[in-house]
């Protein structure tokens, strides 16, 4: 799977989350547009369903779910290892 994809399957989640994310910028803060420990969560999890891999305990940090950009490095980073 190509970054493109994880971005747009990452942007997909984050909409359904959160509303339209088409109006979200790859480097804007997402609790700035709702995102909350409840939503970020839920965030987590069907992100890790839709790619098949699990979070370490120390990468479920405010950083690695900051923005869009974050989140698409991370599993990028997951799926390139895993992959």
């Amino acid at each position: 799977m190509d970054r493109c994809e994880v971005t747009d399957i990452v942007r997909a989640r984050v909409g359904e989350l959160l509303g339209d994310a088409q109006g979200i910028g790859d480097l804007d803060i997402l609790s700035h547009h709702g995102l909350n420990s409840l939503l970020s969560v839920e965030l987590t999890l069907r992100i890790e369903e839709d790619f098949d891999i699990i979070f370490e305990d120390d990468e479920l940090n405010f950083e690695n779910f900051e923005t869009l950009k974050s989140i698409t490095d991370l599993v990028a980073g997951k799926e390139y290892v895993h992959g």
